[in-house]
Formats: structure tokens, C-alpha cells, sequence
């Protein structure tokens, strides 16, 4: 009977787990995202990536774009709070620098700091689903 129990409440905690985090599929054809890599914890540089979108937030609205930073361990928000996010799928390496993904899940552009916003914001503009969002609003 013991064995059974511990059983059953493994696997609701499992359950549970599975319920409280998330991962990036869950924003695929809603929004865009916009992953800063900082695995060496350079904050310096990391808070001037941060600036310059944060800086420009309506726009990044307006694209439907959302920003997280990966810091090795951990997924953060904008303004550096923990998500709940599930960071296991994200290896990158000694890679230091910005990610864009799409809203169809794919790998947009890739590259290391520092980036000017206008240059991602550009690009999106230029993506097929980004101006028919433009054309239909």
C-alpha cells in the first residue's frame, strides 16, 4: 500500500511540474521572440542589450515581440524576474549575443552583442507574416 501511494504522488508532483512550467512553444503563432544569451553573466553588457529594446517597448508590442533573457541557468523576463519558463532545451554554448524567433518557432537571426533594435525591428518588417500584420491593422 506504501509503494502505491508513493507512486501516485510522484506522479502528481510530475504532473503538477508539467502544469506550472512553460516553454516556448506555447508562444508559437502569437508572438515573436527575442532570447539575449548571457551564460558568462556579463551584466554590463547584458543590461545595454536590455536598454535598447526596453527603451523602445512599443514597438516591440506592436511586433509582437517579447523579450527573455537566458542567463545559463535560468529564464528571465524584461525586467529580470524568473518565469517559469523551462530552460532544459536551451544550450547554447559559449554564445553570447541575441536570438529572434519567429512566430512560426524558427531561428530568425542570430547575433552577438551589442544589437541595435532597429536592426531586428527591420527585419521583422520585412518577414511575409510581419506585413500582412502591418496591411490587416
Amino acid at each position: 500500500m506504501f509503494n502505491l501511494r508513493c507512486i501516485v504522488l510522484l506522479l502528481l508532483m510530475l504532473q503538477l511540474n508539467t502544469m506550472t512550467s512553460q516553454d516556448f512553444r506555447e508562444f508559437k503563432w502569437k508572438k515573436r521572440i527575442l532570447l539575449l544569451i548571457d551564460t558568462k553573466n556579463d551584466l554590463n553588457t547584458r543590461n545595454l542589450q536590455l536598454s535598447k529594446f526596453n527603451a523602445r517597448y512599443n514597438e516591440m508590442k506592436e511586433r509582437d515581440l517579447v523579450l527573455f533573457v537566458y542567463n545559463g541557468k535560468e529564464v528571465l523576463d524584461r525586467d529580470g524576474m524568473l518565469t517559469n519558463i523551462n530552460p532544459d532545451n536551451l544550450t547554447y554554448g559559449e554564445f553570447q549575443g541575441i536570438i529572434l524567433i519567429g512566430k512560426d518557432g524558427g531561428v530568425k537571426f542570430r547575433k552577438k552583442y551589442l544589437v541595435e533594435a532597429n536592426e531586428v525591428f527591420d527585419l521583422i518588417d520585412q518577414m511575409p507574416m510581419r506585413r500582412a500584420e502591418m496591411k490587416n491593422r
